[in-house]
């Protein structure tokens, strides 16, 4: 059993934007942010962003996803740890909306590559009372 677990999310956002001309060659980029909040009773939420969009023509294709994920954690736990834990957890989630929404826009579905969560730093901000 994890020391995180998806209790459930909700999807806030979809948009795919695909006004290119028949036949352009794309070239792929990703962008992903996730945050996380912390409550007194051992849950976080996290807010987890994803676009994937052509590198050279960002307004004409994209397609992104908003996702709010809530989670629980075992107490002790320190945030760095709940955060990649909680990130994995909604990771395929994403990954998924992503590929189904391209899938469904006409275009060969993309489907996001891996992310080692463990390779990049954790930029942690406490503001207020939030542990």
């Amino acid at each position: 059993m994890s020391l995180v677990v998806l209790n459930a999310y909700r999807v806030e956002e979809m948009q795919f934007r695909n006004v290119l001309e028949t036949g352009t060659q794309i070239t792929l980029e990703n962008k992903y942010s996730f945050n996380v909040k912390y409550t007194d009773d051992n849950k976080c939420i996290g807010n987890f962003f994803v676009e994937v969009y052509d590198k050279n023509n960002k307004t004409d294709f994209f397609a992104s996803t908003r996702i709010t994920a809530f989670c629980s954690y075992k107490n002790g736990m320190e945030k760095d740890a709940i955060h990649r834990e909680a990130f994995r957890q909604v990771f395929p989630y994403a990954k998924s909306i992503i590929t189904t929404i391209t899938a469904n826009g006409g275009v060969p579905p993309i489907i996001l590559p891996a992310v080692d969560i463990d390779s990049h730093s954790i930029y942690r901000f406490d503001i207020g009372n939030n542990k």
